[in-house]
């Protein structure tokens, strides 16, 4: 390898020289996957140092060389570096509805580096909002992840105390959503009886998932207070589109709510 991607992985990450050549060649790699999957006829040897370093700026293929470093034997520095600068890669638009193709702004496997994160406690707001909003433009992104992981992600963020609770009422029902109704209902069970999670976080889920319409007004309500979009525009195309991201708990799980409800001291609605 010439010097552009040595300079790059330099600049980047905190890497020491013995692991300077294993990360060079796990960016070819993970750049000649990615260009497969645009090109099946693509070889790796076609690429020069300069089209390795372009492709990384792209989240699809940095992504595909974080799920690399994540698996490989360098150091935790390097890898909590990687797995940080996965979510600097995932462009914000200005709003919900700006052009950016949804499919185009994720690293894939974006779960697996936020469980990394959080359990070497270098998970931070900034990275949850990422999440959120990711979470927000693109609800596949959670139903494509395996169920142990997002299980386990959900139940970490909900409990952590130094995050915002909106940010992390939002980010429940996200996941809660993104699940097949029966795991929705045992992992609302498992938030609202865990002692590690605040009172205020499991009685503000569960008044927000017992309400009829499976927490949607609420969801858009907080959403548009914390910024993640924007107040109704009165554009039948761009509610709609708005319509389908916001998450609708199913009804296993509303019900559940209800009787949690049912059995505490009164509480007030859900935060706001």
């Amino acid at each position: 390898m010439t010097e552009p991607l040595r300079a790059f992985v330099e600049g980047e990450f905190p890497v020491i020289p013995s692991e300077m050549r294993v990360l060079q060649v796990l960016a070819v790699d993970a750049v000649a996957e990615f260009q497969r999957s645009l090109d099946p006829g693509a070889r790796a040897s076609e690429l020069s140092d300069e089209d390795v370093v372009a492709r990384l700026l792209d989240p699809r293929a940095f992504g595909l060389f974080a799920r690399r470093v994540l698996d490989a034997r360098v150091s935790r520095e390097v890898k909590i570096a990687v797995a940080d600068r996965a979510f600097d890669l995932i462009p914000i638009p200005a709003s919900e509805h700006a052009v950016l193709r949804v499919d185009e702004r994720t690293p894939p496997g974006l779960l697996r580096l936020v469980r990394f994160l959080l359990e070497n406690e270098a998970f931070s707001v900034l990275h949850l909002l990422h999440l959120v909003y990711a979470a927000f433009l693109d609800p596949d992104l959670l139903r494509r992840s395996d169920r142990a992981t997002r299980a386990w992600v959900l139940m970490a963020i909900v409990a952590r105390g130094e995050f915002p609770e909106a940010q992390r009422l939002l980010a429940s029902f996200q996941f809660l959503a993104s699940m097949a109704p029966r795991d929705a209902a045992s992992a609302f069970d498992g938030i609202v009886k865990a002692k590690f999670v605040s009172p205020t976080v499991r009685s503000g889920l569960a008044a927000a998932a017992s309400s009829s319409d499976g927490g949607r007004a609420w969801f858009e309500a907080i959403a548009v207070q914390e910024g993640l979009v924007s107040p109704a525009t009165g554009s039948e195309v761009s509610d709609v589109e708005r319509a389908a991201r916001v998450p609708v708990l199913p009804e296993n799980v509303r019900v559940r709510a209800r009787r949690w409800l049912e059995r505490q001291p009164a509480v007030g609605p859900p935060p706001t």
